[in-house]
């Protein structure tokens, strides 16, 4: 007899819905969870989940929307209703609960960076009549298509729409205008040569349902009007029909890369109410790029039938060089990858290793791979069969659900009374440190933003204004670190199954009613913020956090707070504290560099608040530049103030260690200042280290982008530093870098007229002509001919504006480089002169750095004697103000003339002004 074929892992999931299902009766249960199968079939939930919602969607499973949700055997549900009361409530009259899953949670970032995009298109789905027209913006690859069909079955799900989805890519008929109209509205017989027959057109192809247009900007401007009759009146003529009137229904939405794009008639955009613009790749978060790359590569393994483990080098590689073709290229890229390491991988393998070198040889050369770690894991393990994927995201995730895990066992165990309070509060508190822990080192880092800002004020908010009932006065240094676990909880969490989870929380509920008060309140404020899925699962977190930290709260003799400049400098600095002494002692504040007295008394006032203010107060400040604090605090506090200047770990811990010993006077705070004096160790070097030395005119920004990008195209042997302009031409040779290295050269944006060090130029880096020369002659063992090629070859690539923009970090590098090409076409036509490519990238270069300045208000205002470059040169003012005035609009800033005349100082010595003047 032959071997029978194994089940597939959706004929299991099918198997134990079935036998399951029989076991409700009798009892109180809704049905079967996705984790009881997952169980009891040993295969992956997110797996079970996948194949259980489609059995839904094919009407062959009942789906009970409660948390958790649940599944019933159609087929088993429809003849034993009667014997299932306790479904009556949910299933009501109806004989089969069919609530699909929504099409957009195939979209990855669908509840992140395109949560945004999703809603719009929903509302437009949904708008009555027959929708609102809908433009996709966004560059090649993005996924607009793709989006665009999920509208489409969204509208099915919904009952919306029952005709066809019909798509026309204009491109490919840009050049034949009357053929694509006629494809498109349809035609009447002997309406032009070849046409034999009467023809409909897609519109009508499409009744009841979806057109979707791509590269919409390709119809010509009688298409477009023809498009916009339809969508005012919803009628519309054949080609070559003069008397009878079509009609449709059909809903259209549309795509292109450019929404500004000229072809475009401004009759024709105002006809369609929605714009959208979907982000590109580099624009969605790290977790989403990861979720990409993963569901790529998860993809090919069901092709290909292999199990994939893919090297943490390959999936940063992937995530940092990603840029034009976006999300379509990276398919591209991924698909090619694994058939080169399929190549090279002996076929009795299972598994296919995915390396460096699997990756398509024109990627790899065009990627800038420098940025990549070693030391940090982004590896993804894949196993087709089972369909298990590891990845840094399904770490993290198993890292927040092992954490509250633990919780839960804690909270189990004081309930059965099988732990003291005292006992409670010491493991609650290991486990709060080691989530601690978690978050600050080892979870990857993503910048501060404005987002994660106003979450960290809301949540101050609330601890300041509860601490009298709730007894807790950490408000600033607390909130840091409760931002970053909401933030956390917020992009790891799903709806996953927690056992014992809802009775943990009641048990919290009953046993420590304050505490599980402030956690609700913290709860109940996020959910307006974030779309939560699982709140049982922020209570138990939140409150965790709340009772470990009230707990370390003990009423001391002195109040003691640190005091610095910069940001999370403070809040680090008493954190480290803190958790050495084991108990709360230091509150934090990080002021802004430029923060003046005033304003950190503003702040200490609210902390203030939260405290006894009779009892002995101690500062540990940064710096002693704060004139008069001690003398505008005695008006507001009414205890003895010691101010400490110079803070640092060492006399942190002392103080700390004598306030939690309430061992603290005068005498031991003069003894812990003196033991802390600071000791100078001096090292001398045995030489002068050759280097290269980095300087601009128009500031720091440039002269740090020249130094890192000669620092990487050097192979590392060359030191490269960057230095202030106007510092270097002022001291000259007396500058203490010239003490402290042999500069060899100096490579800027003008020359310092350093004497005895040569200078190369921007345009002398780029030309090898002039640059050949000058790095053989100061470094004649590092460079060779050939390395000289192949160094300028990769430099050259870096100039382009795409680059340069790239290496930002406060504005899109897209949306600068269009402005930023756009403002120097328009100064070439003011100047009646066409500038030379190597003017044009120091151009480039000074104007990317110079809005990402200005735009984060720190512009350069040191330019010399701006009132008389004003007077003398009034007319190039007014120019430049025009060519960038799109781009003062686009980021709603104004340049300052100071900046402007940097931007003369390039020009003057290489192109001819005098015509303006």
């Amino acid at each position: 007899m032959a071997n029978r074929r194994p089940k597939t892992n959706r004929e299991k999931v099918i198997e134990s819905l079935s036998v399951l299902s029989k076991q409700v009766i009798g009892t109180n249960q809704l049905g079967v969870s996705a984790n009881a199968i997952a169980k009891e079939i040993k295969i992956q939930r997110s797996t079970v989940s996948l194949y259980l919602n489609e059995l839904v969607r094919n009407g062959e499973a009942v789906k009970i929307n409660t948390r958790p949700v649940y599944f019933l055997d159609a087929s088993f549900y429809r003849k034993n209703k009667n014997n299932i009361p306790q479904m009556a409530q949910y299933v009501e009259n109806k004989e089969l609960i069919r609530d699909e899953i929504d099409p957009f949670e195939e979209l990855v970032g669908s509840d992140g960076s395109l949560k945004d995009v999703v809603d719009q298109i929903k509302s437009a789905v949904i708008y009555p009549p027959r929708g609102l027209s809908t433009l996709l913006v966004g560059e090649s690859g993005v996924g607009k298509s793709f989006i665009a069909n999920l509208a489409y079955k969204f509208a099915q799900q919904e009952g919306l729409v029952t005709g066809k989805w019909v798509v026309l890519n204009c491109a490919e008929y840009a050049d034949n205008p009357e053929l694509l109209s006629s494809i498109l509205f349809g035609n009447v017989k002997g309406a032009f040569t070849g046409a034999e027959q009467d023809k409909d057109g897609l519109l009508k192809a499409a009744a009841n349902g979806y057109l979707f247009l791509d590269e919409v900007h390709r119809l010509n401007p009688e298409n477009q009007e023809k498009l916009f009759q339809y969508m005012d009146k919803g009628t519309y003529r054949r080609v070559g029909e003069t008397n009878t009137i079509q009609r449709s229904n059909a809903r259209l939405i549309f795509a292109t890369t450019e929404k500004q794009n000229a072809d475009f008639l401004q009759t024709f955009l105002r006809r369609i109410p929605l714009v959208i613009q979907i982000p590109d790749f580099q624009e969605r978060t790290r977790k989403e790029r990861i979720d990409l790359i993963t569901m790529l590569f998860f993809k090919e393994s069901q092709t290909i039938l292999r199990d994939f483990k893919i090297s943490s080098e390959v999936v940063q590689t992937l995530i940092q060089n990603i840029d034009k073709g976006n999300v379509g290229k990276l398919a591209s890229i991924v698909k090619l990858t694994c058939a080169e390491a399929l190549l090279k991988t002996n076929s009795k393998e299972k598994t296919i290793r995915i390396k460096l070198d699997s990756l398509p040889r024109d990627f790899l050369r065009e990627s800038d791979i420098k940025n990549v770690s070693p030391d940090k894991n982004y590896e993804i393990q894949i196993h087709f069969e089972s369909e298990h994927i590891k990845s840094r995201n399904t770490i993290e995730r198993d890292h927040l659900y092992k954490f509250t895990n633990e919780l839960i066992q804690l909270v189990l165990k004081i309930n059965m009374e099988s732990l003291s309070d005292k006992q409670f509060y010491s493991e609650i508190g290991k486990i709060e440190n080691d989530i601690i822990d978690y978050l600050s080192f080892e979870l990857r880092k993503t910048k501060s933003n404005a987002f994660s800002e106003y979450v960290e004020q809301t949540l101050k908010s609330i601890l300041s204004n509860l601490y009298l009932n709730i007894g807790i006065s950490q408000f600033n240094s607390s909130a840091n670190l409760l931002t970053k676990l909401v933030i956390y909880i917020n992009d790891y969490e799903d709806d996953q199954e927690i056992s014992k989870l809802n009775e943990s929380v009641l048990i919290i509920k009953k046993k420590f009613p304050d505490e599980a008060q402030l956690a609700d309140r913290i709860v109940s404020v996020i959910q307006n913020q974030f779309e939560v899925h699982n709140v049982a699962l922020y209570q138990i977190l939140v409150f965790s956090f709340i009772y470990s930290q009230n707990q370390k709260m003990i009423d001391r003799e002195n109040n003691a707070i640190i005091i610095t400049h910069g940001y999370s400098t403070a809040e680090s600095l008493a954190s480290t504290v803190n958790r050495l002494l084991g108990s709360y002692v230091y509150e934090s504040f990080d002021m802004p560099l430029d923060a003046s007295v005033d304003d950190i008394v503003r702040e200490i006032k609210t902390y203030f608040k939260t405290i006894d203010i009779e009892k002995p107060l101690i500062i540990l400040v940064d710096m002693g530049s704060l004139k008069d604090l001690d003398q505008r605090l005695k008006k507001i506090y009414q205890g003895t103030i010691a101010i400490i200047s110079g803070v640092s770990t060492e006399i942190t811990l002392d103080i700390g260690n004598k306030i939690v010993q309430n061992n603290i006077n005068k005498a031991a705070l003069r003894k812990s200042v003196e033991l802390a004096a600071p000791q100078l160790t001096m090292v001398e070097p045995p030489k002068r280290q050759n280097v290269i030395l980095t300087t601009c005119i128009t500031g720091i920004g440039a002269a740090t982008y020249l130094q890192k990008l000669i620092q990487d195209n050097t192979n590392g042997k060359i030191k490269v530093i960057s230095k202030d302009f106007y510092e270097l031409k002022q001291n000259g040779l007396k500058d203490r870098v010239f003490n402290e290295y042999q500069v060899r050269i100096i490579v800027g944006t003008d020359d310092p007229n350093i004497q005895e060090i040569p200078y190369l130029s921007v345009e002398g880096l780029i030309n090898r002509d002039i640059g050949d020369s000058v790095f053989m002659s100061a470094f004649p063992n590092n460079f060779t001919t050939d390395g000289l090629k192949k160094m300028n070859q990769r430099i050259v690539r870096a100039f382009t504006v795409d680059n340069i923009a790239s290496n930002m970090t406060a504005l899109s590098p897209n949306a600068t480089v269009q402005q930023v090409e756009n403002g120097v076409t328009k100064l070439e036509r003011s100047l009646g002169t066409k500038l030379d490519v190597y003017l044009k990238i120091n151009l480039y270069m000074h104007l990317c750095f110079m809005f990402e300045r200005v735009v984060q208000e720190e512009p350069n205002m040191d330019y010399q004697n701006v009132g008389q470059f004003i007077q003398q040169h009034r007319h190039f003012v007014e120019i430049t103000e025009d060519a960038l005035s799109d781009m003062q609009h686009y980021y709603s800033v104004k340049i300052p003339v100071s900046e402007i005349g940097f931007i003369y100082d390039i020009l003057k010595n290489r192109v001819d002004l005098s015509t303006i003047e």
